[in-house]
């Protein structure tokens, strides 16, 4: 069980202490690392519940919807009013203090869209702002990778950024539509992108799988190497055979830097 979007200091079920954790992971030599989707709130959460007036407004007086997921239609939170803005504020300066320099920030679009909000801010300029807000909380030591967020106006303000739709372990999109999850629409994407790495930030090209189950395994694997960025796997470990293991190790190895 998790907690809802938009309540991101409260522990969920599974987990004791957000610090201890962080604490063991770089007690091992590594970075700890943490997702959110912060301009994301669901309607049950304690936010919405206890600051509607924190969410943006749609032209009818409802909120603004940015699509629905883990069944819920979800609202924005409007980081152009003072008190989301300091919430926001906090809970990126809380997962820093814990221990954490390594985000992942999801769901980034909700950020831009169109509505009515605090201030007259247009919806890009209020985008960027928020992401300001999390960079300045984290500070400048931390690595902070984008995802699903609009291109242009991120310029500027991240380390890494995803660069092409979610990968999965099937080739083909769902009915074709190359905004689906897929390796084809993955590597298109990423392809058209390339000219960004090292120029605009580091490409993060979605996670390696390299388990056998996964179709042409060998073709997306060889597509995350050629792009040269970020390096990320999402396979259990057991689920691996010699050729998983062996890829994942290569591609995860940490490469000199010239």
């Amino acid at each position: 069980m998790r907690s809802p979007l938009g309540d991101w200091l409260t522990l969920s079920g599974r987990f004791r202490s957000r610090a201890k954790i962080a604490e063991k992971i770089r007690s091992r030599g590594r970075r700890a690392g943490i997702w959110t989707a912060p301009f994301l709130v669901d309607p049950a959460s304690d936010l919405a519940a206890e600051h509607p007036d924190w969410l943006v407004r749609d032209t009818a007086g409802g909120f603004a919807h940015a699509g629905r997921n883990w069944g819920h239609d979800l609202r924005v939170l409007d980081t152009t009013h003072p008190d989301a803005a300091a919430y926001l504020t906090e809970v990126f300066t809380t997962l820093r203090a814990e221990g954490y320099d390594y985000f992942k920030t999801d769901f980034l679009y909700a950020g831009a869209l169109d509505g009515i909000r605090h201030t007259d801010a247009d919806p890009l300029t209020a985008y960027r702002a928020g992401i300001r807000l999390i960079r300045d909380a984290i500070g400048p030591d931390s690595y902070l990778l984008g995802c699903g967020a609009p291109m242009l106006p991120s310029i500027g303000l991240f380390d890494a950024m995803r660069v092409s739709p979610d990968t999965a372990p099937h080739r083909r999109p769902e009915a074709e539509d190359y905004s689906q999850p897929g390796q084809d629409p993955a590597e298109f994407t990423g392809a058209a992108r390339q000219w960004q790495h090292d120029r605009l930030w580091t490409n993060d090209p979605d996670c390696l799988m390299a388990r056998p189950a996964v179709e042409t395994r060998e073709q997306w694997a060889a597509h995350v190497e050629s792009t040269g960025g970020l390096m990320a796997s999402s396979d259990r470990l057991l689920s691996l055979d010699e050729w998983g293991v062996t890829t994942t190790r290569r591609l995860l190895t940490p490469r000199s830097v010239s």
